[in-house]
């Protein structure tokens, strides 16, 4: 990369971003970022106290591109494109993934975690799918489906599966899926079960306190 004569804060992310997509944590450093912006340490310190904050900033950036991905309009179903946004970001930024996901900062983890809820739940409002339940019917099924949907994430990131590699498959498989866990609560909530009363009164999803 050419030198730069003034070193903002988004070069110096922006280089960290690009060296953590590739291979992780594994080349990250102040002085492997300072030398692909061909400067010395010091304008990367200007910015970054240290390694540490720079890996959040690159934690914090991984999750704006999540929402950009889930922003898109896959199949026209606002639940089930956040579904396949999420894990088509996996698929394509694998290395990145796995460090904004691996209990390194926990508490920057979970916050990140109840942001991007937070951020997803206006997109859902008046969602046709949703309509009769209570808003903790709502979240219990949220946090149902983004609980499979982190496993299928993680599966695709890895690249285990021949079938989480085409587009068209994994929109498929989450549709199936996603309208499957929401057509299964809807009946447990319909039939009132036992189940069902016990989750009400033990499950604290993302939403409430958690």
């Amino acid at each position: 990369m050419p030198k730069k004569t003034h070193l903002t804060r988004r070069h110096i992310l922006d280089a960290a971003y690009e060296m953590v997509g590739k291979n992780g944590w594994r080349d990250l450093s102040i002085t492997a970022v300072a030398k692909t912006l061909g400067c010395s340490t010091m304008p990367v310190y200007s910015h970054f106290e240290n390694l540490d904050t720079l890996k959040d900033a690159v934690v914090q950036k991984g999750w704006e591109t999540v929402k950009a991905y889930e922003a898109k309009p896959y199949t026209g179903d606002a639940w089930i494109d956040q579904s396949i946004g999420y894990v088509l970001f996996a698929r394509d930024h694998g290395a990145l993934f796995a460090c904004m996901l691996d209990g390194r900062n926990l508490a920057l983890e979970r916050r990140m975690l109840q942001e991007h809820y937070d951020a997803l739940t206006p997109r859902l409002d008046g969602y046709p799918g949703f309509k009769g339940l209570s808003p903790k019917q709502c979240r219990i099924i949220r946090y149902s489906r983004a609980i499979f949907s982190q496993g299928v994430a993680t599966t695709v990131s890895k690249g285990i599966g021949k079938l989480f590699t085409d587009d068209g498959a994994i929109k498929a498989y989450l549709t199936a899926s996603s309208r499957a866990i929401l057509e299964g609560y809807r009946k447990i909530y319909d039939n009132s079960n036992q189940e069902m009363a016990f989750l009400d009164d033990h499950f604290q999803p993302m939403g409430d306190g958690s």
